[in-house]
């Protein structure tokens, strides 16, 4: 049996692979040299991380007012500010007596109308809770008027005029703290009903004595 033709048939195949592959091999040979290589892809960006969030703004702490904490804003109060008005500090009765008042002080003294208590009176007990409460009694109170030294800046004594509001009983209760207040820190406080005569310069001749 004559096999040989079994035998080449490898041979023929590889022969013909071999000049296939070369052909292919001339082909792409002469595109990279009519075109060139291909252009490199670009590598791939690196994966983006998510933007860190920004902080939360800061809570505006509350600050004490007289007793009440309030928001501190730059913008809580353009509705209030469109409220108001000018008025007169003083009353007509409170402007005849500041003149009489003036009129009576000796030199080195000054007559301030509508001071407020806790402008020249502080709490200062060892309990710090105690000393804010005893603040907010007197932080709204205001006094109608205080003759000061000049040189040292301390009030020395007080007026009040009790027109007919003093005679409510809140007014009463307030009237009591305001009296104890000066009765504790030892300076004299006068009051005057209207339309009685407003004298203080007994207090000067007693002082000089």
């Amino acid at each position: 049996m004559d096999i040989s033709h079994l035998l080449l048939t490898p041979v023929r195949l590889a022969v013909e692979i071999g000049v296939v592959g070369a052909a292919i091999a001339v082909v792409v040979g002469a595109w990279r040299r009519r075109h060139g290589h291909p252009p490199a892809l670009p590598p791939f960006p690196p994966a983006q991380q998510p933007a860190p969030a920004p902080p939360p703004a800061p809570v505006p702490a509350p600050v004490a007012d007289a007793g009440f904490d309030v928001p501190v804003s730059m913008t809580d109060y353009d509705w209030a500010v469109r409220l108001y008005q000018p008025t007169a500090l003083l009353s007509g009765w409170e402007r005849r007596v500041l003149s009489t008042l003036v009129a009576q002080v000796p030199r080195g003294y000054y007559v301030c109308p509508q001071v407020r208590l806790a402008d020249f009176i502080v709490p200062r007990g060892p309990d710090r809770d105690a000393n804010r409460h005893a603040f907010f009694k007197i932080a709204s109170k205001s006094i109608d008027f205080v003759v000061t030294h000049v040189q040292s800046g301390t009030v020395v004594l007080g007026i009040e005029l009790d027109d007919g509001t003093h005679a409510h009983p809140e007014r009463q209760y307030r009237d009591e703290l305001v009296d104890a207040a000066f009765a504790h820190i030892g300076i004299p406080l006068l009051r005057f009903s209207p339309g009685g005569r407003v004298d203080i310069s007994g207090y000067f001749r007693a002082a000089a004595v």
